[in-house]
């Protein structure tokens, strides 16, 4: 019987780490567009997305400061299970049987020069699901990787350019476990849970792109960005055994876009994942949209078969971003939807080419990203 049991739990720790894609640094701006990020990334945070994009960088871009923080949709009956929870009565957590909570936070920041730039991240992801009434346990999972990168792009044309950039990742965690009732209920918080993984490693990464644009009324553009190259591995540096390694990302889009005085509009396709055969071609694709006013972006998209928006409103070098997305934890489109938010704020400081400032409200700033 014991065996059985920890085969069970075997067999769902894997199909829940299997089936969610978890991806490395998504902007709010790009998760509002459906995910669609290769093509659309602009400033100094292309760095960390797609750096062949650092081409279109124009004098000094630096993303001071960006904090993100989302999490899962609740409904009423979600927070009515959680408020009544109580650590020294387990029958209260019977109200939480197959919900699932879910929690992210993200900080940055970037400097980059045109064709060079260095930068710095770090996100924290945790998500808990109580199952099996009789042996009741959470599965779990819990990541956080700190990364730090520097790269640049080279011109091959005059909108043609190669990107490269290299990374060094310390993670903790990144691996599903199945913690006790007892365990999780003792914990008391988020920190309590976090302290149950003691997996920690170091890795080494580097990321290739190639982003070229046609000089037609569209300014149509297409790039292909290699991540992970080969998959980034880490090395034990505390723990039983060192993390799950990030595999290796192909991703390829295409995006069109139509400068107009006063507003700018942009929309993009792509693909994301596109050697791995593991995972559905409804879950690697991504379809976004942006509509650019002065001091307001309005963005839609469909992310993995499900419809996402977001807005985004520039306040001098201040901007406040927000995204509401699905992400998609069965094997296809439309079999186990999870809506979740996500709520930021940025400090951005951009010069021109001859170093003259200008602020995030500009229409000006985001024409020279662009082309």
């Amino acid at each position: 019987m014991k065996t059985l049991i920890a085969l069970s739990i075997l067999l769902i720790s894997s199909w829940a780490s299997a089936q969610e894609i978890n991806q490395m640094y998504r902007s709010i701006r790009t998760l509002g567009m459906g995910g669609a990020a290769l093509t659309t990334i602009r400033g100094s945070e292309a760095l960390f997305v797609n750096p062949a994009a650092m081409g279109r960088i124009e004098g000094l871009d630096i993303h001071l400061l960006g904090v993100n923080l989302g999490g899962r949709m609740l409904s009423t009956e979600d927070l009515d299970a959680i408020k009544n929870l109580d650590q020294n009565d387990p029958s209260t957590y019977n109200d939480l049987f197959g919900r699932r909570i879910y929690a992210n936070a993200m900080g940055s920041a970037a400097v980059a020069l045109p064709y060079l730039g260095f930068g710095y991240y770090t996100d924290y992801t945790v998500s808990l699901e109580l199952h099996n009434p009789g042996f009741p346990s959470f599965t779990t999972y819990f990541r956080n990787d700190e990364a730090y990168v520097i790269g640049g792009s080279y011109p091959l044309g005059p909108k043609t350019s190669l990107g490269l950039a290299l990374k060094r990742i310390n993670r903790w965690g990144g691996d599903v476990q199945e913690l006790g009732l007892g365990t999780v209920a003792n914990a008391g918080d988020i920190q309590g849970v976090m302290d149950e993984f003691q997996n920690k490693g170091t890795g080494y990464g580097a990321d290739f792109a190639l982003m070229t644009e046609a000089d037609t009324p569209l300014n149509p553009t297409l790039t292909v960005v290699w991540k992970d190259i080969g998959s980034t591995a880490f090395t034990k540096t505390a723990g039983s055994d060192a993390p799950s390694h990030i595999p290796q990302n192909l991703g390829a889009g295409v995006a069109l876009g139509v400068d107009l005085p006063g507003l700018d509009w942009v929309i993009a396709l792509e693909g994301q994942h596109l050697l791995d055969p593991d995972i559905q071609i409804g879950k690697k694709l991504h379809l976004g949209t942006e509509i650019s006013l002065p001091f307001l972006d309005l963005r839609a998209g469909v992310n993995q078969g499900y419809v996402s928006y977001g807005v985004g409103m520039d306040f001098f070098i201040f901007r406040i971003d927000a995204a509401s997305y699905t992400e998609e934890l069965g094997v296809y489109p439309g079999q186990s939807a999870d809506n979740r938010v996500m709520v930021g704020l940025s400090i951005d400081l951009s010069f021109d080419a001859n170093f003259k400032f200008t602020d995030n409200s500009g229409k000006k700033r985001k024409l020279k990203q662009r082309r």
